[in-house]
């Protein structure tokens, strides 16, 4: 007789559409960046071809992505909004997934094979969290390189000479330091949001490992096919 699903059964499906709204939402993000990276709306706006025309400044987001111009008069011209609005629609049903997904976890604790899935979870938060501390000492300012390097006019948008560059690993930072007392943080605030989070995610899925493993030992009990 085969296990019974539903209300006992393994949220696998939960973490399936998890993972798959996690997927589309890299995908609609990496679609918006190159959205943003083609619009030339800086140019567009100068030009007088969007907007009012006249005196405007830009602003600029990562998450999601996109631009705007912002004329004197108050008038805004975005881009990649639409894109923006998938994006946290992705995240949203992503979290809820996430969530739905460890309220049945742990609701199965009494399930032998919750040892193992808690050990799966908690390992996949690990790797997760790595690799997020790890992005600004290797990517975003790798340690060795001159802070005028890092801290380019091109990326901060200050042009003065940086002195020192600031690194954190937790929350994950690194800021550029000048000597007007000017800072600039290269990593977006998101980015320690998420590391936030992978951080919660394996707190919790160490704290229903160690339940699972209280209530059925280090070696969970496989339970035996019924021949009747």
């Amino acid at each position: 007789m085969s296990e019974k699903q539903g209300a006992d059964g393994p949220p696998d499906g939960l973490w399936a559409a998890c993972a798959l709204a996690a997927c589309a939402g890299v995908l609609v993000w990496m679609l918006g960046w190159l959205t943003v990276g083609v619009s030339e709306l800086d140019e567009r706006c100068a030009h007088g071809l969007e907007g009012p025309g006249g005196d405007f400044r830009m602003e600029r987001s990562s998450f999601p992505p996109g631009e705007r111009c912002v004329f004197a008069d108050g008038t805004t011209v975005s881009s990649g909004d639409v894109l923006g609005w998938v994006l946290w629609a992705c995240v949203v049903v992503a979290a809820a997934c996430a969530l739905l997904a460890a309220v049945r976890e742990f609701a199965g604790l009494r399930q032998p094979r919750s040892v193992v899935r808690f050990a799966v979870i908690a390992l996949v938060s690990c790797v997760v969290l790595a690799a997020l501390c790890a992005f600004v000492p290797l990517a975003v300012a790798p340690p060795g390189r001159e802070p005028l390097s890092v801290c380019s006019a091109f990326t901060t948008g200050i042009y003065e000479r940086a002195y020192e560059v600031r690194r954190s690993v937790f929350p994950v930072q690194a800021t550029c330091l000048y000597p007007g007392g000017a800072r600039h943080d290269l990593v977006p605030v998101w980015w320690s949001r998420l590391a936030w989070a992978a951080l919660g995610a394996l707190l919790l899925a160490l704290f229903g490992l160690a339940g699972a493993v209280r209530r059925h030992g280090g070696r969970p009990r496989v339970p035996e096919p019924d021949t009747s």
